[in-house]
């Protein structure tokens, strides 16, 4: 297999991820703007919010291995057509090849996901927690005494 073949069937692969993260994922969601979307007419709601920040955490992932696609895809065009690459013997068939970039990047690109939604998370979950304490002081103040 040549170099200019690894790398176009690595970038099709990643790029074939990149794909899936960003088919369920929405990267401009932002804590604030989950935290008002999960609170639609009288209290917030912890499963939309989870929701939204699982999407936000997908759409994060997917961009990035879309960059990384993209770059593999240039470095493909930039590699000699007639260079081999020295692949173990049991990389050679396509089908194999694609299978070892695609589990990997699939599971470390779930893992950075997982984390990035549980970071989301926390930040919308205090920021619920601040405006229910502020709407209490408020109705604390406002309220006769």
């Amino acid at each position: 297999m040549t170099e200019q073949l690894v790398i176009m069937l690595v970038a099709a692969t990643v790029g074939f991820a990149s794909a899936v993260f960003l088919c369920i994922g929405n990267a401009f969601n932002t804590p604030g703007k989950i935290m008002w979307q999960s609170t639609p007419y009288w209290d917030f709601s912890e499963p939309v919010a989870r929701a939204l920040s699982a999407q936000r955490a997908q759409y994060i992932v997917g961009a990035f291995l879309l960059v990384v696609a993209f770059a593999l895809q240039l470095a493909a065009a930039l590699a000699p057509a007639d260079t081999p690459v020295p692949l173990p013997q049991w990389l050679q068939p396509w089908p194999y090849l694609v299978l070892a970039t695609l589990v990997p990047t699939l599971l470390l690109s779930g893992f950075v996901s997982s984390r990035i939604h549980g970071i989301t998370m926390r930040k919308v979950l205090r920021m619920a927690a601040a405006r229910q304490a502020e709407n209490e002081r408020i109705a604390k103040a406002s309220s006769p005494s």
